[in-house]
């Protein structure tokens, strides 16, 4: 495959971009079996009140994603800014685009391609940090975004902490399922599979009998449920419960405490991930992924992904 160029990775529009409204973010022979009846009704009325869970967090994971809110403008508004900033950044203003998407944002419109340009914006303006930021975020509301994925690899490889991935092959062809798939597709799935195992129960009671193929079929449907359950209650909780952020300072020491006089540990550099762990008295404590460093450092000098 050929390797993007800095030019081709960090293009401000995707193709069709400046003609997309910008958005809110969107959220043979048988044999039978017979049951108890009362049982399997039992069972069934459990496993409606079990799989409600996960829709109750997928729900708040919409809620509270990023902290949307109700948009303080029309769409139209939106959209118009929306070209505008493009054509911003299209004459090289880079600088004043991006403040025109921030403000599309902070009316409430949280869209994955508002939050992309907005970082190839930060990028060409210098800010590598904050390229990192908007990229991060994009990939938080649509993991399928394949070139918000590619241009953070790249910037990734100019920052002055350079990660490793962890987790070895498994954990990166999970994120690439992720990123294909996504989480509403997947909910989606989860909940087709759930329905399809409530009609084969309901199916079997109205019969009077499980037929072998029928029993097969629901053996088969709840182990894929089972699997594509717990993938999307990983991935609601890497996405909600996880606090992740990025140093947005050039230099940050980080020290063995909450205070300018504890021992200085070791220093992060602008554009790191880091996984927040506690706050206190206006500092962080957080750790990077993958290595045992951890510490404390002021809060200003960390923002939320």
């Amino acid at each position: 495959m050929r390797r993007r160029t800095a030019a081709d990775r960090t293009r401000g529009v995707r193709p069709g971009a400046a003609e997309r409204k910008a958005r809110p973010a969107r959220r043979g022979r048988t044999s039978r079996v017979r049951a108890d009846r009362g049982v399997l009704r039992l069972a069934v009325l459990a496993t409606l009140l079990v799989a409600a869970c996960p829709g109750a967090a997928l729900e708040a994971r919409g809620q509270g994603l990023l902290g949307r809110q109700a948009p303080d403008v029309g769409p139209e508004q939106a959209a118009g800014a929306f070209r505008e900033a493009n054509e911003l950044y299209a004459e090289g203003s880079h600088g004043a685009a991006a403040e025109v998407y921030e403000a599309i944002l902070a009316g409430g419109f949280h869209n994955a391609d508002v939050y992309y340009n907005l970082a190839n914006a930060r990028y060409m303006a210098g800010d590598i940090a904050q390229a990192v930021l908007g990229y991060e975020r994009a990939l938080r509301l649509d993991g399928s975004h394949e070139d918000a994925a590619a241009n953070l690899e790249f910037v990734r490889e100019q920052l002055a902490d350079r990660q490793v991935r962890v987790g070895g092959a498994f954990s990166a062809a999970l994120e690439r399922f992720f990123r294909r798939v996504g989480t509403g597709r997947l909910a989606l799935l989860v909940s087709l599979l759930y329905f399809v195992a409530i009609g084969c129960a309901v199916a079997g009671i109205l019969r009077g009998a499980f037929q072998s193929w029928l029993l097969r079929a629901i053996v088969v449907v709840a182990v894929l449920l089972v699997l594509t359950g717990g993938l999307l209650g990983y991935r609601i909780h890497r996405t909600t419960v996880v606090r992740e952020a990025v140093i947005v300072a050039a230099d940050v020491p980080v020290r063995t405490g909450p205070g300018d006089d504890f021992v200085l540990e070791f220093r992060l550099h602008e554009g790191t991930k880091v996984r927040l762990r506690e706050a206190r008295d206006d500092w962080a404590r957080v750790s990077v992924e993958g290595t045992d460093l951890e510490g404390w450092l002021p809060e200003r000098t960390v923002e939320e992904i």
